[in-house]
This record gives structure tokens, C-alpha cells and sequence, in this order.
């Protein structure tokens, strides 16, 4: 990126987080992706909701625990031991054959998934050096974008030949990969900056306590809270939708990517000079973008349509996340970072949570009825966020000149 005038190299430790981002979110993806399709495929569409509740409902016990751990001790062991359990977790569930057992396990190893999430994001800053952090945040949300890419697509086309075993053991060996990654390249890490002899659980609640105690994170995050909320509605609803508008498996994975590819394209622009410093209108505008590619989804159910379509939604995406980590990196004291993270990653799961079960056909609406709801919705939210950001920068204003 230029730099008064000249071109930043990427220091090895960021190509090093970006490429550890792509292996493990690819495998957890295929993974993820395989145990959906057994879901659909052995059981009714309530399995589809247990499999995504298992990647979400535990770390909403357990997410502030480990902020705490991220804060308080050596970041880079904590990532490495983390990935190290994930690795552990998707061994046995690829060595055991019943549906449930896996799903318990994977909703161990997304547990641990808290805790080198939010080492990785903490460490963001410190990795990309001269890299500006709106530009780092951008590369390591395309990363996983790009593996979202690859990732239905690819579960897909080998779950239909080889099952969902193969996938989970692949996705053990990303986790190792990433582990020595990190122990190789990362050489140096901060310690945390909170005191051993503190008491835990009161580290713990101060990480809420930061994000209540920033006004302009606090309303962004709410606002954010409503969008991802609306949004999720599609999430189990489009697993039993697309299918039956592609009539294949491969064509829904194919869309799935085609929203990831627009997400990369979001993430990568987002990373610009001229949206430096813009992060707060990259979360409201993208969620603007996601309703409108939601409701269409809802509305046309053409393949080619929600294909293009899919490309705007993801764009949207893109723009969002990176908005969403820059936030919390530019308005929050870098100390607490790996609690604020943990506390995002509560709001974000409690929302998609909540979505899900809204989204699920119980026979009350169609899943078409409710992909039409959440666009309608999303695109509520986010014009209603629009409006509340430019009163809060008319605010901010107005105090500065008085």
C-alpha cells in the first residue's frame, strides 16, 4: 500500500496470520459444510439448527473466560494450546461414527475457536508493523473470505465420494498446520497487561464494561447486534430454500461461494486509502447491501438472480466485518482487546442464535417467507443505523464548534 510515496512490504508475521486465517477457517468451512449436509440429508430440519447451535450456543458461556486468558498471559501460547484442542477435537470426531458425538465435539473445539480468535485479533496490530490495521483487518477478513470461497464448494464435491470423515480429518491437519505457523514465525508476543493476582471473573466483566464505557462502540456494536440478528434469519431457512431453487447440492455450495467471493472483494476494497478512517459507515453501509441481496434472494428465485445478487450481499459482508474489527481496534484500549473480542463474539452468537430459531421452518412460514423477512428487515436495521451514525457525527459536531 503506498505510503508517502512508496510500497509497504507485508511483514512475514501478517502473511503469516493471513495464510494461518485461510487453512483454518477452509477446514473448519468443509467441516462445518459436510456435518450440514449429513444433517439435511439423515434427519429433519431441526438437525441443520443443532449443527449450527453447536458452533455457536457454547462460547456464550465461556467467551469472557477466555478474553480473560488472551489479556492476562502470553498471547502466542494461548493462540498455539488453543489451536492445539481444536485439533484434538476434530481428531476424534472424525474417528467416531455417530452424528451427535461429532456434533458434541465440534462444539468443544469451537470453544477453544474463542480463544485464537481473539488472540489473533489481538495481536492484528502488532503483526502488521508499518501496515496500517484498517488494511491488515481488511487481508485477514478477505482470507476468510477466500476460504468460503473454496469451502462449500469443496465439502460438497467430496462429501458426495468420500462422506464427512475425510473433511473432519482435514480440518484437524489445517489446525496443526496453523499451530506450527505460529510457533515458527511469531516469535515474539506480549504478555497480558492484567495482573495474575486480579481476581478472574472480575477481568472477565470488564470487558463488557469497556465496551459500555466507549459511547460510540457501544451504539456501533447495537447497531451491529440488530443487523447480524436480522441477517441470520436466512441462515437455516436458505439451507432448505436454495437447494430446492438450484435442485443440486453442488449449485448450493456454489452460491454459498459466490457470496463468499463478494465478501472478498468487500474486504479487500475496504482496505483502500480513501476508506481509512471510515470504518463505522463500512458496517452500516454493508448491512445495507446484505438486506437488499437478502430480500431479492427471497423475491426472485432464479439461480442466476440470486448468484448476482449474492456478489452485492457479499460485497456488503466484506465491508461490514472489516468495519466491525477496525472499530474495536481504533475505539478500544489495546489491553483489552482480547476481552472486547470475546464480548463481540457473545453479541455476534447470541444474535445468530436468535436468528436461527427465528429462521427455522417450523410450518408457521415457508423458508422463502422468511428469507423475504429478513431482507425486509436487515434493510430496516440498517437504514435506521445510517440515520442514528450521521445524528451522532451531527452531534459530535455541533459539540466541537460549541
Amino acid at each position: 500500500m503506498p505510503v508517502g510515496g512508496t510500497r509497504v512490504r507485508l511483514p512475514l508475521p501478517l502473511v503469516v496470520l493471513v495464510a494461518g486465517t485461510l487453512v483454518s477457517v477452509l477446514g473448519d468451512s468443509v467441516a462445518s459444510f459436510a456435518l450440514i449436509l449429513d444433517a439435511r440429508e439423515l434427519g429433519p430440519p431441526w438437525w441443520v439448527t443443532i449443527v449450527l447451535f453447536a458452533e455457536l450456543v457454547p462460547p456464550l458461556f465461556l467467551a469472557p473466560a477466555l478474553g480473560v486468558l488472551v489479556d492476562r498471559f502470553d498471547v502466542r501460547t494461548v493462540w498455539i494450546s488453543a489451536v492445539l484442542v481444536q485439533a484434538v477435537c476434530f481428531t476424534a470426531a472424525a474417528a467416531v461414527p455417530d452424528f451427535f458425538t461429532r456434533v458434541a465435539l465440534i462444539a468443544v473445539a469451537n470453544v477453544f475457536a474463542v480463544a485464537s480468535s481473539a488472540a489473533a485479533f489481538r495481536l492484528t496490530p502488532e503483526l502488521a508493523g508499518p501496515v496500517p490495521t484498517q488494511r491488515a483487518n481488511s487481508l485477514v477478513a478477505g482470507a476468510v473470505s477466500f476460504a468460503f470461497i473454496l469451502g462449500p464448494g469443496l465439502a460438497a464435491a467430496v462429501h458426495d465420494v468420500a462422506g464427512s470423515t475425510v473433511l473432519l480429518v482435514a480440518n484437524a491437519v489445517s489446525f496443526l498446520v496453523v499451530a506450527v505457523l505460529v510457533r515458527a514465525v511469531v516469535r515474539v508476543a506480549p504478555r497480558g497487561d492484567l495482573e495474575v493476582g486480579s481476581r478472574f471473573w472480575t477481568q472477565a466483566g470488564d470487558g463488557l464494561r469497556v465496551l459500555r464505557g466507549s459511547p460510540l462502540v457501544w451504539v456501533v456494536l447495537g447497531l451491529a447486534a440488530g443487523i447480524v440478528f436480522t441477517t441470520s434469519i436466512e441462515g437455516v431457512a436458505g439451507v432448505q430454500y436454495l437447494p430446492e431453487v438450484t435442485g443440486s447440492n453442488s449449485l448450493f455450495g456454489l452460491l454459498v461461494s459466490i457470496w463468499a467471493f463478494g465478501a472478498l472483494l468487500g474486504s479487500l476494497v475496504s482496505g483502500h486509502r480513501w476508506l481509512e478512517g471510515r470504518e463505522i459507515d463500512l458496517v452500516v453501509w454493508g448491512g445495507a447491501l446484505i438486506g437488499t441481496a437478502l430480500l431479492v434472494e427471497g423475491l426472485v428465485p432464479r439461480t442466476w438472480v440470486i448468484a448476482a445478487v449474492f456478489v452485492l450481499g457479499g460485497l456488503g459482508n466484506g465491508l461490514h466485518n472489516v468495519g466491525i474489527r477496525t472499530t474495536i481496534h481504533r475505539h478500544i484500549p489495546e489491553n483489552a482487546h482480547g476481552r472486547a473480542w470475546s464480548y463481540y463474539s457473545v453479541m455476534v452468537n447470541a444474535c445468530v442464535v436468535l436468528g436461527y430459531l427465528l429462521g427455522t421452518p417450523w410450518g408457521v412460514l415457508s423458508a422463502q417467507a422468511l428469507i423475504i423477512l429478513s431482507g425486509a428487515l436487515t434493510l430496516l436495521v440498517s437504514t435506521y443505523a445510517i440515520w442514528r451514525i450521521r445524528n451522532l457525527a451531527k452531534d459530535a459536531t455541533s459539540r466541537r464548534v460549541a
